[in-house]
């Protein structure tokens, strides 16, 4: 069984001109870490533009398709992360290639005629991401007299806004984190970072009334054990995206497949903390 995994794609400040068609290959070590089926596999990646658009500077659009052998489940991980790659070299050499992850569409391509009749027309397939459109809340006017004028938190503010804009989640973590540590991270030379974040009477209460444990659908209290596990794994997790040592295999770059296990999962409760963290402090310059 193979898949032909499909995205789309739009690029800026440069085009395509024809198709291209690039082959792959993976080692034995690597397949056998993705658990593929087969050994120093080989895949195909093709970029088909829409070549209709004429070259006067307007974005082009077009497919990224990537054929790798494996099932859906099995070749799904690879097959972003290529497409991640692809992006990111390209981009690098020659201009902005942006690939959408709002609608991933592909095929199966059975190998054997047992592998075709078990398919049947059940080929093809897509998997889409949307996101609720809520109403637009109305301007706060209560949260403009709040304006303090101490550099900390005017500071503190603009990096908050530029970490929630950030378009990945490595810069988006270590954004917010750089406020918790200039706020609550240097209440001794004798003491870690994440023992300083641990003292911290009041980001222990902003967690514990802000934060909850979700398991199913019965969420429970934030502990202030929870919130000294918390902490640890953003020290743990900063250190990483912010000290890369690839070399040494340590560190999560931009891209890595650590990025979803280990750094998604800290943002949002992580951009909770800072928010009421800014709160409190123009809270008390007001």
């Amino acid at each position: 069984m193979k898949v032909r995994w499909q995205f789309l794609f739009e690029c800026k400040e440069f085009q395509f001109d024809r198709i291209y068609e690039f082959e792959g290959k993976l080692s034995n070590e690597q397949a056998e870490a993705l658990d593929l089926p087969c050994k120093e596999c080989e895949f195909l990646i093709t970029i088909e533009p829409n070549t209709e658009v004429e070259l006067s500077g307007k974005n082009q659009f077009g497919k990224l398709k990537i054929l790798l052998p494996g099932n859906v489940e099995q070749t799904k991980d690879l097959a972003c992360w290529i497409a991640v790659n692809v992006s990111d070299h390209i981009s690098f050499f020659n201009g902005e290639l942006k690939v959408h992850s709002g609608l991933i569409m592909g095929e199966r391509i059975p190998e054997t005629s047992e592998e075709e009749q078990s398919l049947g027309e059940d080929r093809w397939f897509a998997e889409g991401h949307i996101v609720e459109v809520r109403p637009t809340p109305k301007f706060d006017d209560s949260s403009f007299r709040k304006i303090g004028g101490e550099y900390t938190i005017n500071a503190a503010v603009r990096h908050y806004n530029a970490a929630v804009k950030a378009t990945n989640p490595v810069d988006q973590f270590l954004g917010l984190f750089r406020v918790i540590e200039d706020f609550y991270g240097h209440s001794s030379k004798r003491k870690t970072l994440a023992e300083s974040l641990k003292d911290s009477m009041e980001l222990i209460e902003l967690a514990r009334k802000k934060l909850k444990i979700v398991e199913g659908d019965n969420p429970s209290p934030f502990t202030e054990d929870d919130y000294f596990h918390f902490v640890e794994e953003l020290v743990k997790v900063r250190h990483q995206c912010a000290h890369l040592r690839s070399h040494k295999g340590f560190g999560i770059p931009h891209g890595d497949p650590k990025v979803k296990e280990e750094v998604l999962p800290l943002i949002e409760p992580l951009r909770v903390i800072v928010f009421e963290a800014i709160k409190v402090k123009l809270e008390r310059a007001s």
